[in-house]
């Protein structure tokens, strides 16, 4: 009787035993339906588009382009040329710099309207144009008319050039020279400074009227060729008279189709093809979200501000609408609008995707390093036909290059397949209750073909011993 009873409880304690490590195993099949592994640290570069480079001035009104315009613009009687020139200012309030100020917006607003102008396209006028930023344009050892590589495209700093930029549908490129723009992504076949993108950068120092930062130079954005120029991209401050070194270090993420078969809400990211957007050319997670804080300041205020995405069909922010743009400022500036307070208080996973807005499954990222340097060639005799007719002063040069022939490849796939699941299940069974495909076939002939024979000799039996009687 004893020994039954240590038998029974130590069977009864490993089916508890199973029971639980089974539950735990499903739990974290069902927490973590995919999950992202490194399958190589030596995929060849080659097979990765370079990056977009964005190159925005400091200054985002030129002070020769401000006085020109304000010149020849009507006005009250009482306002001096210099008086209008400073309340242009006032259009870098929806970039968040400076307080409200309703009074000068709607004075603003009624001498706009009455020379028929709109923010974009005095902005458009404003911004030092990519034809005098760019002094020299080198891509991979070649020397290039900076307009066949740089084309200008509206960012989060305001209208920028670009390189290698494919994030809308139609390019800005000069007509003339749109059939030589290649289809696809820019690459390169190598790596080193003289190998990549080589820039000669003029600041204009004696040009500028309004910055976002106390300094002379520029904002270099680095991020995919098919996402917006954002914050999220990789941004370096390069200074006036400087020689800067932009090294990349590229990552790749790809979803093996196992992965794409799980429901986006499921495996967390959406691929290119299931989700359409309403400008980008391409879904992304940088480019949805930007979308998606155009369209809640649009909810808002009724107007997009002229630096966010906006195809057409929503109305471009004028001066009446930038009291409300500015405070509102949270819809546009964070990534979970209206939260921004509480974001301590947040977990993964507790806050609903703006927008339905989920990461990429596809995603190809660029982690930089910069190294700069005071720029003298008083001893250099490299590049001497890069810098034929130049006089430097105060310009910068930026080299933008991949450090190395080999990027680190990631994948994700699904935590456990119907094989990891079998082989789970199987080793804690059999762990516990000594459990396989045999012990399975003599259950199931335990409990039924045995017990169908047992039955039938049982009635065999009786047969015979009811015919002996008779007998």
């Amino acid at each position: 009787m004893v020994e039954r009873t240590v038998w029974a409880c130590a069977v009864v304690a490993s089916t508890i035993s199973a029971i639980t490590l089974l539950m735990i195993s499903w739990s974290w099949s069902v927490e973590t339906p995919t999950v992202t592994v490194t399958e190589s640290t030596n995929y060849p570069t080659w097979n990765l588009p370079f990056p977009a480079v964005t190159v925005c001035n400091l200054n985002k009104i030129s002070a020769l382009a401000a006085r020109s315009r304000a010149e020849t613009m009507r006005r009250p009687a009482n306002m001096t040329v210099d008086e209008l020139m400073e309340m242009f200012r006032l259009f870098l309030h929806v970039t968040g710099l400076g307080d409200p100020d309703p009074v000068r917006y709607r004075l603003l607003h009624d001498i706009m309207l009455m020379n028929n102008l709109e923010i974009p396209q005095l902005m458009g006028e404003f911004t030092p144009p990519c034809g005098t930023l760019l002094e020299r344009c080198m891509w991979k050892g070649t020397q290039w008319r900076c307009d066949n590589l740089f084309q200008v495209v509206n960012s989060t700093e305001g209208l920028c050039c670009s390189f290698n930029y494919y994030g809308l549908l139609k390019n800005n490129y000069p007509k003339k020279i749109t059939v030589s723009v290649p289809k696809d992504p820019r690459r390169v076949m190598a790596s080193g400074y003289q190998t990549g993108l080589s820039i000669l950068l003029q600041p204009l120092a004696e040009d500028y009227h309004s910055t976002d930062v106390a300094s002379y130079g520029f904002k270099v954005m680095i991020h995919s060729s098919y996402d917006y120029p954002d914050n999220d991209a990789e941004i370096k401050l390069v200074l006036a008279g400087t020689e800067s070194f932009i090294t990349l270090r590229p990552t790749a993420t790809y979803a093996t189709v196992d992965a794409l078969d799980v429901a986006p809400a499921v495996r967390n990211c959406y691929s290119r093809q299931e989700r359409v957007l309403g400008v980008m050319q391409r879904y992304s997670y940088v480019n949805c979200m930007v979308e998606c804080r155009a369209a809640n300041i649009y909810a808002k205020c009724g107007c997009v501000p002229y630096h966010l995405p906006n195809n057409g069909s929503m109305r471009n922010c004028e001066m009446k609408d930038m009291e409300c743009v500015v405070r509102a400022r949270d819809r546009y500036v964070t990534a979970v609008p209206t939260r921004n307070g509480f974001v301590e208080r947040l977990s993964y996973g507790s806050v609903v995707a703006p927008c339905g807005c989920l990461p990429g499954c596809d995603k190809v990222q660029y982690p930089s390093e910069m190294v700069t340097g005071g720029m003298n060639r008083s001893f250099s005799f490299n590049a001497i036909s890069f810098f034929k007719d130049i006089q430097l002063q105060n310009q910068s040069l930026v080299h933008i290059y991949l450090a190395d022939l080999t990027a680190t490849h990631f994948r994700m796939d699904i935590y456990q397949d119907w094989l990891g699941v079998l082989a789970s299940f199987g080793g804690i069974l059999g762990l516990f209750l000594g459990f396989s495909i045999i012990t399975g076939f003599e259950m199931v002939y335990y409990f039924s073909m045995r017990l169908l024979f047992d039955a039938i000799s049982k009635k065999s039996d009786e047969r015979n011993a009811s015919s002996a009687g008779q007998n």
